[in-house]
């Protein structure tokens, strides 16, 4: 499952680049006002991926 949230992450950077972490966040809240637990947990853990994945160095 950790491999998939990646996938996810990777996704949103692709397809919003700076705003990806933000999107994840709205999507993780929208879950969390309806009390899902399973599924904020799940969009808090891809806005962390993409936090962790935008602070690596790049090459090139």
């Amino acid at each position: 499952m950790k491999e998939n949230l990646r996938q996810i992450a990777i996704s949103l950077i692709t397809q919003y680049g700076d705003e990806a972490q933000t999107i994840a966040m709205l999507r993780a809240a929208e879950y969390a006002a309806i009390l899902n637990s399973v599924e904020w947990a799940k969009w808090e853990e891809i806005a962390l991926l993409i936090e962790t994945i935008n602070q690596q160095p790049h090459d090139g």
